[in-house]
């Protein structure tokens, strides 16, 4: 399957998990953030044919926003650090499940558990196969994977 092909379903997964478990449309390609800006990120390996990696990156306005609607907590409850750290390997996690969930094979998929990178961490080389606007900032997603026909 081309890569072109993979950047399509990788956005359409994405967009799929933010409208169904986080309440949040995707309005579009992301213009170029700040390089300054604060940003929590998660890695997710999976085995299977192909085998590969998901690394997503959400800008912090994005993140307190996807995790608030994913948590619902009350009005005067503030998420801690941790809390938006699980909500971001969980992104991961469904966005993962959601894309090998299209691609039509008779093999079953092993992910690993998602792991949250330190704040700085460096990611794939190259920019991201999708950078999405949701409306309160950014989610950046690279997707490598192994031993996969063109």
């Amino acid at each position: 399957m081309p890569d072109s092909a993979w950047d399509e379903m990788l956005a359409a997964a994405a967009g799929e998990v933010l409208e169904t478990m986080f309440f949040t449309g995707v309005y579009g390609p992301a213009q170029g953030g700040s390089p300054a800006e604060l940003r929590v990120s998660a890695r997710l390996s999976f085995e299977g044919t192909p085998s590969g990696v998901l690394i997503l990156s959400v800008s912090e306005p994005a993140v307190r926003s996807l995790a608030a609607n994913f948590l619902a907590p009350d009005e005067d409850d503030s998420l801690s650090p941790t809390q938006v750290g699980c909500v971001v390997c969980e992104l991961a996690n469904m966005i993962c499940g959601s894309l090998l969930s299209r691609v039509k094979t008779e093999e079953h998929f092993r992910l690993s558990s998602p792991e949250l990178l330190p704040e700085g961490a460096a990611f794939a080389p190259g920019p991201p196969n999708q950078s999405l606007d949701v409306g309160d900032g950014t989610i950046d997603l690279w997707l490598a994977l192994e031993n996969h026909a063109e």
